[in-house]
């Protein structure tokens, strides 16, 4: 077992969701009620049973991300949020293949804290830092796995993940298979 440092990880938040609005605002365009997704029941015209639907079918978080999407894909601002988004990306990327160059799995915690009790409310820049260290692997595009690591003092469950290379999903299951064998956290349930 050794460290490996992956010094991009903070700009993996701010990337990862210039990058995820702009793919949910270009996909979600589609949901309009004609052809995909959910068709308010009462409209007069067509424009109002757009406006209908998509108030109807989409929640505060996906009509959030569909707002700030749209606006980082516009003319004026493409470049500024969007392709520099696009370069972090890379950058992130580039960190894991350096620790890469050096181990074969990495094991990191799967979230900053452990998990908020049900019900809680967070804020949705709370919600945003908490993915901070599931976000890097999914931006560099690296497969992962995340297991029941124990429990918090106040008994909330603790994960950990093991984010593998490029096409190494058989190594990280063999792994996580292993870490289970040799545990008994995915067994157990917060009191």
């Amino acid at each position: 077992m050794m460290e490996v440092s992956l010094p991009q990880t903070e700009l993996s938040i701010p990337a990862y969701y210039v990058l995820t609005s702009a793919e949910a605002s270009t996909n979600l365009s589609r949901y309009d009620g004609v052809r995909y997704g959910h068709r308010a029941a009462q409209f007069g015209d067509l424009e109002e049973m757009y406006s209908n639907t998509r108030a109807e079918g989409f929640g505060s978080e996906v009509k959030r991300r569909i707002m700030i999407g749209t606006y980082v894909l516009s003319h004026g601002y493409y470049d500024a949020y969007y392709l520099k988004a696009q370069k972090l990306r890379r950058l992130v990327a580039n960190d894991f293949q350096t620790a890469f160059a050096q181990c074969d799995i990495i094991l990191a915690p799967t979230a900053p804290t452990a998990a908020p009790k049900i019900g809680a409310n967070a804020t949705p820049v709370e919600t945003y830092l908490s993915d901070i260290y599931t976000i890097a692997a999914n931006l560099a595009g690296l497969p992962a796995l995340t297991l029941p690591a124990g429990f918090s003092s106040d008994a909330l469950p603790i994960g950990v993940q093991l984010i593998g290379n490029y096409f190494t999903e058989t190594k990280i299951l063999g792994v996580a298979n292993q870490m289970q064998q040799n545990s008994d956290w995915h067994t157990k349930s917060p009191v």
